[in-house]
């Protein structure tokens, strides 16, 4: 079964059909478009969409076609198959194993697709300065390393679903932010495993080392909000992709990893301090974790046990 058909509407799910091409509606907010099918055979089509703080999530049921389209946007499109052995042409370029599709601006894309392909896309209003690669008005492949492409992919695929089966996560105060902050991270990750050009610089390992303590700072003095890269890298006042390049070099792992371990160990804090089985859940939402099962995997995977355990050996459960 695939993904699309699992998904309902929600009150933040928008789901569209088409079962023939004469009712074929595409995603209008993506750009100018228009569609040639080349095998109507069987034709079905579908979408579904659901807008986050600054950016929105599409999948696409797409056709054997060939599409001539301008996608615009303010930010940044990624898009990525998520089919098995999905292929697509981007101006006479056939996409390869964890390519990504990159679009910057406005772009006039010719694209190709043989056969039907299960196609997500993600606008984002901005961007910032990620440093993420490619010109502006410009759409490009980037191929990242396929563990981190199906890891965007899983991202995706759970923001989806959980769209679909507990739109009122969504509907939680700062919520949709977390939720966004988590596809945001694993599109920085995927980016950053693209071949990028060695300028010849060397970092300057002072200022990355006075860098990571005021972002040390920053997260001890903010340990009860919900932040995001993005803000965080502008409190700073560096780019992000600096910001990130600093943490790897002091402390050894991506900015997201060294987050999330500094949000486990706030959770961790939390549900030592008195907290009942039943209040894990929203504990986990405070922190940013808004998918139960990651998170109590995560969890494990640090502490050695898991949340429940660690609210069971609690100093407040012990008896007199």
């Amino acid at each position: 079964m695939s993904l699309l058909s699992q998904l309902v509407s929600s009150d933040v799910l928008t789901i569209s059909r088409s079962q023939d091409f004469d009712h074929f509606r595409g995603i209008e907010r993506l750009g100018e478009a228009n569609s040639i099918p080349t095998d109507c055979r069987g034709f079905a089509s579908a979408f579904a969409a659901v807008t986050l703080k600054s950016c929105s999530v599409y999948l696409q049921q797409t056709f054997p076609r060939i599409l001539q389209t301008r996608y615009s946007t303010t930010g940044a499109m990624v898009g990525i198959v998520m089919s098995d052995c999905g292929t697509v042409t981007l101006n006479g370029m056939e996409s390869r194993a964890a390519d990504i599709l990159l679009v910057k601006g406005k772009a006039d894309c010719e694209l190709v697709e043989p056969r039907a392909n299960l196609v997500a896309l993600v606008n984002f209003v901005s961007v910032d300065d990620r440093g993420w690669p490619g010109e502006r008005d410009r759409a490009q492949f980037v191929t990242t390393e396929p563990a981190r492409y199906e890891a965007l992919k899983a991202v995706i695929r759970e923001v989806l679903l959980l769209a679909s089966n507990a739109p009122d996560v969504f509907l939680q105060p700062g919520m949709s932010g977390n939720i966004e902050e988590s596809i945001v991270q694993a599109v920085d990750q995927a980016m950053q495993a693209a071949p990028q050009p060695f300028d010849g610089k060397q970092p300057n390992l002072a200022g990355y080392l006075a860098l990571v303590r005021k972002f040390d700072e920053f997260l001890a003095a903010n340990g009860g909000r919900t932040l995001y890269s993005a803000d965080m890298a502008k409190q700073l006042g560096v780019p992000v992709r600096t910001l990130h390049n600093a943490v790897v070099a002091i402390r050894g792992m991506s900015m997201h990893r060294y987050t999330r371990l500094r949000r486990l160990w706030n959770v961790r804090r939390q549900l030592l301090q008195g907290c009942t089985r039943e209040s894990i859940r929203a504990v986990a939402l405070v922190n940013g974790f808004w998918h139960l099962g990651e998170f109590i995997s995560l969890y494990r995977e640090l502490f050695g046990e898991t949340p429940q355990q660690t609210i069971a050996s609690g100093p407040h459960q012990s008896g007199g």
